[in-house]
């Protein structure tokens, strides 16, 4: 008789896992914490997930874990290739307001610790913090593992059904392993964790919640609930000491606590009028001041921008192309890798969405690719590292469906722009404040040349980091916070794209990039 649980086992660490019949391998990783790159969202595209299984005759087969379906027991080798990669973030990446600093040195000092978390579709940003002082002590990413199901929102919500478990499940494994990584990189007891806050999308916190997120992805777009909840950590599942959870509140079925935490830490309220504030993503979510309006809408712009599903994508990371240089010969004169200085015989290992950025603004700038995207000598890729078999490097390149997915991102964001503008009666921005993981990164010329903002004094752009996260610190160190953002929730007025018949013209129109 067939057993039901077939057995995996992984080589040569020996280990011995449990998977369910039909259940795709990949799932079956994830759930005993051992996590690969799901860069194309568990499509079978990108290949960056296999892995190498065992054969009887001893020989090896490569496998896409995320298509292959345990049928019997199996023993596999996992390449260090196909991997998930974790990584600490520097604290310059978090931008705090000084009256956020002055409420700090009003408390007690202690040892007490928190944990912030931004709970993105793509990436997982933990921060842990000393609450009194209101210090990030260490920070790490992960993969969000529900890519799985899809690399956005709506194939979260499509994938819902009967992997509902599972897609909670994945997230709540993923941010106990940041955890556990966090205080184990400091030496200390993830047992002295004391209180969890987490923001992001309302289908990000819906399935953290255990809530069904399905009303979100069919007209009205509705939330199941806006304000902000409360939990213990045994009961969403978390595997450490039971602490409160809090997640900051819900506006609309696409507006969230993450653009609320960006609101939150850059004090949107006393910027001047005009201000947009954008929070730039695998959703691009927008906020605009005007008075004492505030404005919000969401754009789909993809997971391109931070390094997913781009042909030889990686998140920002060491060994990641985050710039380059085309020459006036239309040839690559130079790139920079991240990391390169502190590690000099560091190989680059992809792209990532600062340096796709960048690299489709100096093609568009040189003229290697026209506006409306296509390269201009009609090829299919522009190769920015060639493949050398004696050093073991891979070929790294940009393809014609590298820069689609820029210019669906891009045009994405720019009507979003638009339509808010629109609302407030203005042509231009008085003020733009990027934020997102590679706010600190990202040259704001690139954005204006590709048409993903408005053309203003550059002057007048401020890069700003990952405010949601350090909103979301704010949050964890003082509630006062969480009142705040609850305040701004209530003042916000969306503007609704998915049901206006106007947004897929303008949307056509943002696709080719601006002439210069």
């Amino acid at each position: 008789m067939q057993k039901t649980k077939p057995f995996i086992h992984i080589l040569p660490q020996k280990r011995t896992v449990k998977s369910n019949t039909g259940e795709r391998l990949l799932e079956t990783l994830i759930r005993h914490n051992i996590f690969l790159r799901i860069d194309c969202g568990g499509k079978g595209k990108c290949h960056k997930c296999r892995v190498d299984k065992s054969m009887e005759n001893s020989g090896l087969e490569s496998i896409d874990s995320c298509q292959y379906k345990v049928e019997s027991d199996i023993s596999i080798l996992i390449p260090e290739s196909s991997m998930a990669t974790s990584y600490s973030m520097g604290k310059a990446r978090l931008i705090f307001p000084q009256t956020f600093k002055e409420r700090c040195k009003t408390k007690t000092l202690s040892e007490e610790y928190g944990v912030a978390v931004d709970l993105g579709t793509t990436t997982i940003a933990l921060y842990l913090c000393n609450m009194a002082k209101g210090e990030v002590t260490a920070s790490i990413a992960v993969k969000n593992s529900q890519a799985v199901f899809g690399d956005d929102v709506i194939s979260r919500i499509t994938a819902v059904g009967e992997n509902f478990g599972k897609l909670h499940d994945f997230v709540i494994k993923n941010i106990a392993w940041g955890v556990e990584t966090l205080f184990s990189g400091l030496g200390k007891d993830k047992n002295l964790l004391s209180r969890m806050v987490v923001v992001g999308n309302p289908t990000m916190i819906h399935i953290f919640s255990k809530t069904d997120p399905s009303s979100i992805g069919v007209s009205p777009f509705l939330p199941v609930f806006y304000n902000s909840k409360h939990f213990s950590s045994g009961s969403l599942g978390f595997n450490f000491s039971d602490i409160p959870v809090k997640t900051l509140p819900n506006v609309s079925g696409f507006i969230g606590g993450d653009i609320l935490a960006a609101g939150v830490a850059s004090e949107i309220e006393t910027q001047p009028d005009g201000t947009l504030l954008i929070d730039l993503g695998t959703n691009g979510e927008l906020m605009f001041k005007i008075g004492e309006h505030l404005y919000a809408t969401s754009c789909a712009t993809g997971p391109a921008f931070e390094g997913a599903t781009l042909s030889c994508g990686m998140p920002g990371i060491p060994g990641a192309i985050d710039s380059i240089e085309i020459g006036t010969d239309q040839y690559l004169s130079s790139f920079s890798v991240i990391n390169s200085s502190e590690q000099p015989d560091l190989k680059p290992s992809g792209i990532c969405g600062t340096g796709i950025i960048n690299a489709v603004a100096q093609l568009y700038q040189k003229g290697v690719i026209r506006p409306d995207g296509a390269f201009s000598d009609g090829s299919d890729k522009f190769m920015l590292i060639a493949q050398d078999y004696g050093t073991g490097q891979l070929p790294i390149y940009i393809s014609q469906k590298d820069i689609r997915s820029v210019q669906l991102g891009k045009s994405a964001l720019m009507s979003g722009i638009e339509f808010l503008l629109g609302k407030a009666g203005l042509d231009q921005p008085e003020k733009i404040i990027v934020a997102g993981a590679m706010g600190f990164h990202i040259k704001t010329l690139d954005l204006i040349r590709l048409g993903m903002i408005p053309k203003i004094d550059p002057d007048k752009i401020e890069t700003a980091g990952n405010l949601a996260g350090s909103g979301a610190v704010m949050a964890l160190c003082d509630d006062h916070y969480v009142a705040n953002a609850a305040y701004l929730a209530n003042k916000i007025e969306i503007i609704e794209l998915a049901t206006n018949m106007e947004f897929q013209n303008t949307f056509i129109k943002n696709l080719k990039f601006p002439t210069l």
